[in-house]
Parts: structure tokens; sequence; C-alpha cells
């Protein structure tokens, strides 16, 4: 007979360390960045009225360029400014909250450890250094969290985690009812560490529109998926680590918190993941 498998059926949330302040920080304001910087704030409100302090820092190096305009969230008048500084002054004011802007390229001395502090790290970059960075500072404690957001033309994906080393994954499942660690992004694709080589084509202008087009749709939707990861993860509902999506042939799947994908994906079996720590 056969088996059918539906692991979101078994999956269980991952459990959040107790916390007073929660900081966000938003590494990277273009494609995807800047479509999420929309919903940050919104975070933080909510975040407020269940009772906790919220620190809020957006993060890039770069400046608008005529080329960003308008797959980007911004507009022409913003040609030529810092792009984390445009995006914290806009949703800043609208929300009557100061959101902190650096335009520069993130450093893992910028997302200080502080005793009940929930760090999350939310990655919206290309380029390998700037995830190396991140993945520095999940080594600095248990109350990190890394939400990564990569893609190409229609695809991409969205990875969490918040242990780096598989060593530190033991015993992440002894308790049934939830998780206490999941593997980084780092570790679910160590790819993410490394230049890749990139393939240039000159396109004609149909083919450049058709492109961009394509690339205003993957923005949103892997916009989209990150802001339900974190907000189902702040209200301890979280029950996935990975979601793929591709815009061309409307598809997605997700990997979810079980000790059998959690297992595969980090090379250890499932009973590594559910042995009692010691005391």
């Amino acid at each position: 007979m056969l088996t059918l498998s539906l692991p979101f059926a078994e999956a269980v949330p991952i459990l959040l360390p107790s916390y007073d302040q929660l900081d966000l920080f938003l590494i990277g304001c273009g494609g995807t960045g800047g479509w999420l910087a929309v919903n940050l704030p919104r975070i933080a409100y909510l975040q407020k009225q269940a009772g906790k302090k919220v620190s809020l820092t957006f993060i890039d190096p770069d400046r608008v360029e005529a080329k960003n305009i308008p797959r980007q969230n911004f507009i022409p008048s913003d040609l030529g400014l810092p792009k984390a500084s445009v995006l914290a002054a806009r949703y800043g004011w609208q929300w009557g909250i100061e959101i902190n802007a650096i335009a520069a390229p993130f450093k893992e001395s910028m997302a200080t450890l502080r005793w009940k502090h929930l760090v999350i790290c939310i990655g919206a970059v290309d380029n390998p250094e700037a995830r190396v960075e991140i993945a520095k500072v999940l080594e600095n404690g248990k109350s990190v969290f890394w939400l990564d957001c990569g893609n190409h033309y229609d695809s991409g994906q969205v990875l969490l985690g918040s242990q780096g080393k598989a060593a530190n994954m033991k015993g992440a499942f002894h308790i049934s009812t939830f998780c206490t660690a999941l593997p980084s992004p780092a570790l679910q694709h160590p790819d993410l560490l490394v230049e890749q080589e990139t393939t240039e084509k000159v396109l004609s202008c149909e083919e450049a529109a058709i492109v961009n087009a394509q690339s205003m749709s993957i923005n949103h939707r892997i916009a989209d998926e990150a802001l339900d990861m974190l907000l189902r993860l702040l209200s301890g509902t979280l029950t996935r680590f990975a979601t793929y999506v591709n815009c061309k042939h409307g598809t997605a799947w997700s990997r979810f918190n079980t000790p059998e994908e959690v297992a595969a994906v980090i090379g250890e079996t499932e009973q590594y993941l559910k042995v009692i720590p010691k005391e």
C-alpha cells in the first residue's frame, strides 16, 4: 500500500526565546528589500501593541539609480539618494517611528546582541560577502534568526534558520510539540556564501521589457513570502523553514519543521535531532 507523506501535517512550530525587545535588521533595500520595508513598520507597531520594545534598522550601501525605477520601491525624486535613508525616512514618517538607516555594507558588528533582545537579520542581498557577515551573527547567541531572501528572474526562495552548524542542531526536536533550532540559510544552501558566475546577454527592447516585468513580479512575491514567515515566526506558529516559488510555472513548495526534513538538510539522523540534551 502506498503511504502518503504529508510533512506539513507533522510539522511543529519553532520556539522563540523569551525577549523584551525585538531588533529587526533589513539588510538590502533594493528589489526585494524595498518592498519588505513597507511592512516592517507594521510589524514594529504590532510588537509594540504586545508590550515589546522594537528597534528597526535599514542597511544598504547603494544609492537610487534610474535603472532601479520602477522595479524597486523608489520614485524619480529619489534618484541619487541612499536607498536605506529614503525608505527609513518615508516609512518612519508614515508610522511615526524612528527607523535607523545605515548607508554602508553590512558588518557583523552592526547587529549587537543584548540580553533579552531577539535579533532577526533579514537578508535581501545578492552577494556572498553580505551573507558571510550575516552568518557570523548567528555564531554569537541563541536569540538570533536569519531570514534570507533570494531570487532570479522568475523564481526564488525564502530561507529561515538560527544555527550555522549541524553540531548545534543536536536535540532540536527532543520535545515533540516544537523545535528549538533550525538550520541557517547557509547550512541549507552553502552556495549562498560563494560567488556565483553570471552570464550576461544582450536583450532586445521587447525581451528587456519581459525580463523587467518578471523581476517586478518575483520581488513582490518573495517579499510577501518573507513577510508571512516573519509574522508566523513572531506569533509562534511558523512550521516551515524554507519556501521556493516559481512565478513562471505558478508553483511553490516548502520544507517543514520535522526531524525528517531537517535531518536531510544537515546530513544527520532523525535520532540525532531527537536526543535529549544533557543538563
